[in-house]
């Protein structure tokens, strides 16, 4: 793994967290609605499931829950490394860049406003903090 796809981990459970609980509030959804009748032609099922339809939605609801709590933890121990990481580098700016970029997930254009640089001297500075960051000894 590259030194980059280390650094976005965390951004992408987050990415992963915020899906999960757009599924978690469909399932809510569905879960509190209440179908209505069905007035198609009816087949035969040999072995009918009498249990309610929006059932299912509660059950799926439930495990969609735990596996977002499973999430949140992951991200919080991925933070946790990322941001020791970040800390192998000595120069402070470089690591205000890295924080930036790869814990607060912020465009090029709000680093620079932030640290009072141009774009292209945050992406400088990036890259030299890329090459100097050990992310092998997290």
């Amino acid at each position: 793994m590259d030194k980059k796809t280390y650094l976005c981990r965390y951004h992408n459970i987050l990415e992963k967290i915020e899906k999960k609980k757009q599924y978690i509030d469909f399932c809510n959804e569905r879960a509190s609605s209440i179908p209505g009748p069905c007035y198609g032609e009816r087949i035969n099922n040999p072995s009918p499931s009498y249990e309610a339809p929006f059932v299912r939605w509660i059950y799926k609801g439930i495990e969609a829950e735990e596996e977002l709590e499973e999430l949140e933890k992951k991200a919080g121990l991925v933070r946790m490394e990322i941001e020791k990481a970040i800390n192998t580098v000595k120069d402070e700016d470089l690591q205000m860049i890295l924080t930036y970029r790869y814990i607060d997930w912020l465009t090029w254009s709000e680093i620079a406003a932030k640290v009072y640089y141009s774009d292209k001297t945050v992406r400088r500075k990036h890259d030299q903090a890329i090459e100097l960051i050990k992310i092998d000894q997290v």
